[in-house]
């Protein structure tokens, strides 16, 4: 299964905006196939992006998942992605320069079209 980093950035801002820990129906929203939520919380939670558990049957297909919550890490990768306007733009920039990239250049790449979004503001 390939990565999708707005699967991602959809899970992160749901568990962020919960109360508490939550679950694959209240993920639904980004995804309703449960078996690619949990590959990705699985992945999220192997970098170090939240807490997680999934509950697998017998054969390995997920049964539930719970995501506790964000971790450091999961909290400063979302400020980074987090501006809907921020984040297409570093789509697009990524998308046309080397189609898929790591979380941390994704990262850095937001950062950077957040700098200058800044910058061009102040107009500088």
């Amino acid at each position: 299964m390939k990565r999708d980093l707005d699967l991602v950035r959809c899970i992160l801002i749901s568990v962020e905006k919960s109360d508490g820990p939550i679950g694959d129906a209240m993920l639904a929203k980004c995804c309703e196939d449960i078996s690619r939520l949990a590959f990705h919380v699985e992945l999220m939670q192997a970098h170090g992006l939240l807490t997680a558990s999934v509950k697998r049957d017998a054969c390995g297909d997920p049964l539930s998942l719970e995501v506790g919550g964000l971790t450091w890490e999961g909290y400063d990768y979302l400020d980074a992605i987090r501006s809907p306007q921020v984040w297409n733009k570093a789509k697009d920039a990524i998308s046309k320069a080397v189609g898929d990239t790591s979380l941390s250049i994704v990262k850095q790449t937001c950062t950077t079209v957040a700098t200058g979004l800044i910058m061009s503001n102040l107009g500088l």
